[in-house]
């Protein structure tokens, strides 16, 4: 496998770090929540006026109300209230359904709290909410049939037990769809906030990369100048030896008629002088001098692998190797420079 190959790192939410996100959320639904009992507690009111349920109205509901408030404020740090909020949901239902006489439609009320609820994004809370509307169902249900004139199901004659398990199915599937949606909102809030800190992780990486990179640049930049510099001074070196081999040359021909064999060795033995000087500084120290520069500053500055040290190290002996050559040509050259003058 390339050990280059980018891996996705992998996180998960700290316990503190739930409770931090999920706190932002609890603040923000907390407030829809309270606006929805207060609404809910006002409606029950409103509908008082048709059958003159204040009684029910202000004292179902405000209890109600007031579980809510009493557990928030007791447990602050605890979702206890969330559930106590779903447990008044049902029983606001069965108050509504109670003060309208059965009317039918004050059923949906269970449908519009269960996706209230949703807000939350905790199934769980889905449970107290149905496990009450079917108990209330069930025993209003009852009593009515049974003959209790003062207890509302329905404004219906009579409900027949096909049709009443219909009616508690439906609402524990809408009840189920709800938990459903909040266990997927869950799930998905956090992966996003997992995907958010791993963004922030790499983008902090990048940064810091970015940042060695730049202060790579301006080394080797300023390496670089140094080496211009160095080839500048052997430049003008190479055009100081070059103009003294044309003044030695001029000479040697005024006093070819004294001593022609020896001004024609020393000619010679200068065109090899300059030639390898020509060689050694230009074509050949230079890079070789950048060579040698490179692989020392690599070695100091940048951090390799077990085979880049390798690498490296075979490549500075190469380039001391070519060196020693250098050297020894020159010693070669000088040699036969003093042989060509003593014969």
């Amino acid at each position: 496998m390339n050990n280059h190959t980018l891996q996705k790192p992998s996180y998960t939410l700290s316990d503190l770090e739930f409770d931090r996100l999920y706190k932002r959320i609890y603040a923000k639904a907390d407030k829809l929540a309270g606006s929805m009992l207060a609404l809910m507690f006002l409606f029950g009111l409103f509908i008082a006026f048709f059958y003159d349920t204040w009684l029910i109205a202000f004292g179902v509901g405000g209890l109600c109300v007031f579980a809510c408030w009493i557990t928030k404020k007791l447990l602050p740090d605890s979702d206890l209230y969330q559930y106590i909020l779903s447990a008044v949901s049902a029983i606001f239902a069965a108050q509504y359904i109670y003060q309208m006489h059965g009317m039918a439609e004050m059923h949906f009320w269970v449908f519009i709290s269960s996706t209230i609820l949703i807000i939350y994004q905790n199934w769980r809370l889905q449970v107290p909410l149905i496990v009450l509307v079917v108990i209330h169902h069930g025993t209003f249900a009852y009593l009515q049939f049974s003959g209790y004139k003062e207890i509302y199901f329905t404004q219906l004659a009579y409900m027949d037990l096909t049709t009443f398990l219909f009616h508690g199915v439906l609402a524990s599937c809408v009840c189920l769809v709800a938990a459903v949606w909040s266990y997927s909102i869950r799930k998905q809030t956090v992966q996003d906030a997992v995907n958010l800190h791993v963004m922030e992780k790499l983008r902090a990486e990048l940064q810091e990369s970015v940042d060695k990179t730049n202060k790579l640049n301006l080394e080797l930049m300023s390496v670089n100048k140094e080496v211009q510099n160095k080839n500048e001074e052997l430049r003008a070196s190479e055009e100081e030896l070059l103009a003294s081999g044309e003044e030695l040359k001029q000479i040697n021909e005024n006093l070819n008629n004294l001593v022609v064999h020896r001004t024609q060795t020393i000619i010679d033995q200068n065109k090899k002088i300059v030639h390898h000087a020509f060689i050694n500084a230009h074509k050949v120290r230079s890079p070789l001098a950048r060579i040698l520069g490179l692989v020392n500053l690599i070695g100091h500055e940048i951090k390799l692998s077990e085979n880049g040290e390798e690498y490296l190290k075979h490549l500075n002996g190469s380039a001391n190797e070519l060196d020693g050559i250098l050297q020894e040509v020159r010693i070669n050259l000088d040699a036969a420079e003093f042989r060509g003058l003593d014969s």
